[in-house]
């Protein structure tokens, strides 16, 4: 039973992030906090553990992409962010999102588990969170930090769209099937 709790964990994000918009104001900090703390314990649980799972694996990076969506809309409307830096701010998960679908799109399924979380990815989310927490903590969120999330996050969506290329993903392994 507990080698599920992952896999609740990330389905929590999952809820949260369609909670985070209709929140009020001052739930939204715990709300970030504990999604943070979701992010890490599901990875971390999985792999300390080995409770992976396809299931976990296909589910985390849609807990992401949805949490990211979720308060980073709330902050475009709520700031004074402009449409471009909202747009590069969600570059990695947008670039993440085009590549997995193509790959579903194609029925590349072992080329959709093959996408492992990378370096440049981790570091994106961890300034993302850093201007959440400004943004529901603070109400403010710094310039620099807004700039090294969107740095963070083109360079990440950079480096998953090499990832994309380089290990020809694009291509469906209908002989590996």
């Amino acid at each position: 039973m507990l080698k599920h709790l992952p896999n609740c964990l990330t389905i929590s994000r999952i809820i949260l992030a369609f909670i985070f918009p209709f929140a009020p104001e001052h739930y939204r900090l715990v709300i970030v906090l504990v999604a943070l703390a979701t992010e890490y314990l599901d990875g971390a649980l999985s792999r300390w553990l080995n409770w992976g799972s396809p299931l976990g694996a296909l589910l985390d990076p849609v807990a992401d992409k949805c949490f990211v969506l979720a308060v980073a809309l709330v902050m475009f409307v709520e700031t004074e962010i402009a449409w471009w830096q909202f747009l590069l701010f969600g570059a990695r998960e947008i670039a993440v999102f085009c590549g997995a679908s193509f790959i579903a799109w194609e029925k590349n399924w072992r080329a959709f588990f093959n996408v492992v979380p990378r370096i440049p990815g981790k570091v994106a989310t961890v300034f993302q969170f850093l201007v959440f927490l400004c943004f529901v903590g603070l109400e403010a969120i710094p310039q620099w930090l807004l700039i090294l999330a969107i740095i963070s996050s083109v360079l990440s969506a950079i480096d998953y769209t090499f990832l994309f290329f380089k290990n020809n993903f694009y291509r469906a392994m209908k002989n590996q099937a």
